[in-house]
């Protein structure tokens, strides 16, 4: 296979295949050989790009066109993320001659010789040795090593944080520390961070940056309450990956507040939430209900906070000055909460434990809905805000259980459904409530 370029030898390939179905294995040598032809020729333009961008930051290019140099990688076609690592292997090529030499001749990716230049500056960083000593030159031959042995980059990185740290704690013993002078930046607490900013429709979008061991609580505790749980009948949870940890954050935080209580089984959440109401002007625009954090909110979201919440309602003329303070919201507590948990025992849609769940004013307290038996059940943050927003609905059937009208899109006959725990491996059509 010589001569052409890699397109053409692609081309020749896929059109030969047809023909050649008595070698295959030829055909499948032919192929493999090429990708890793094409691999490697991907190493070196990688390391072409890395030396330039080390080039163009000596001589200062970007600086004279008024920008970062970052910035002048992506204009011109870079992916910020890629942009970084051509930066670090553009740096890390002019101290470090074994990852120079394997970027040349494209025995390695770009991505491993990344591990390894984030693996020798973490080691370096933590223990104080330059770069060039002969303990930093072993580490980075002993990266390359993994590397060239099959080994991720995210575990080459995983292993130069676990010498980094070993090295620190032989040190530390030599010279009878009792305290790290470096703590690692991934252990270091102190350096936590949590943003959040709301965007313009109306949502909060947040960033975190967490140290390992809270990183692993949170990891730890979405998992354990984002696995999927499948529908009565065994059918699997419909939900993505992403909107079930989303749930499952929601639902650490009711179940946070949740936790102070004394009886987290006859106790509501404790959350305060204000709403304000414009009462001066109505039918003016932009006159809607208000969140004091989150902004302007519907009816409906607002309903769906007052169910299991403490909700004061503040009435505002048309200057913002308030008219009318309502009393709390009226709550499920004590005897009442408890026998809506011994009947319903979970949240009546899905499943969830108990302990997730708000307790749903069927007809709503605003509506003269009581605080009753009769007029609450279990409801899962996730499944309250279907209920609320998705157009199921929720009536006390003459077995004084509540049941579930699923929405139109669903169900187009809208067939009522008994609470999850009365449900049964084989979901026959249920009796009419």
């Amino acid at each position: 296979m010589s001569g052409g370029t890699l397109t053409d030898i692609a081309n020749a390939l896929a059109d030969d295949f047809g023909c050649r179905e008595t070698i295959v294995a030829d055909v499948d040598n032919d192929i493999v050989g090429a990708i890793r032809g094409a691999v490697a020729l991907r190493a070196v333009a990688d390391d072409v790009l890395a030396r330039l961008t080390a080039q163009a930051e000596r001589v200062g290019v970007a600086k004279r066109n008024g920008m970062t140099l970052r910035e002048l990688l992506s204009v011109n076609g870079v992916a910020p993320a890629v942009a970084s690592r051509l930066i670090r292997l553009g740096r890390a090529a002019q101290v470090l001659s074994r990852l120079s030499r394997h970027g040349r001749d494209g025995s390695l990716s770009a991505e491993h010789l990344d591990a390894v230049a984030r693996g020798v500056e973490h080691v370096a960083h933590r223990t104080g040795k330059p770069v060039d000593s002969p303990a930093i030159d072993q580490l980075e031959g002993s990266l390359i090593g993994r590397a060239v042995a099959g080994m991720a980059p995210a575990e080459i990185v995983e292993h130069a944080r676990a010498v980094a740290i070993e090295q620190t704690a032989q040190h530390a013993d030599q010279e009878n520390d009792e305290v790290l002078d470096r703590l690692p930046s991934a252990e270091n607490s102190t350096m936590n961070e949590l943003g959040w900013n709301q965007a313009d429709d109306g949502r909060l979008l947040g960033t975190f940056d967490l140290d390992a061991l809270t990183g692993e609580r949170l990891i730890t505790a979405l998992d354990t309450a984002s696995r999927p749980r499948p529908e009565p009948d065994g059918s699997d949870d419909a939900r993505p990956v992403g909107r079930r940890r989303a749930d499952a954050f929601a639902q650490l935080l009711e179940c946070g507040v949740r936790g102070v209580a004394p009886d987290a089984s006859s106790a509501p959440p404790r959350t305060e939430v204000i709403v304000t109401l414009p009462l001066g002007a109505e039918g003016a625009g932009g006159d809607t209900a208000r969140l004091q954090w989150m902004g302007p909110i519907t009816d409906h979201t607002a309903s769906l906070a007052a169910c299991d919440a403490g909700v004061t309602f503040v009435g505002l003329d048309i200057n913002g000055v308030p008219l009318d303070v309502s009393v709390t919201k009226r709550l499920f507590t004590g005897a009442v909460r408890k026998a809506v948990h011994v009947r319903d025992r979970c949240c009546v849609k899905c499943g969830g434990p108990a302990s997730w769940t708000d307790v749903h004013h069927i007809k709503r307290h605003a509506d003269g809905g009581p605080t009753t038996l009769d007029n609450g059940c279990l409801l899962c943050r996730a499944c309250h805000t279907a209920v609320h927003h998705a157009g199921w609905e929720i009536v006390m059937g003459s077995d004084r259980h509540p049941w579930l009208i699923p929405p139109a899109s669903i169900d187009p006959q809208r067939r009522a459904l008994p609470a999850y725990n009365r449900r049964t491996m084989r979901l026959d059509d249920p009796v009419a409530a």
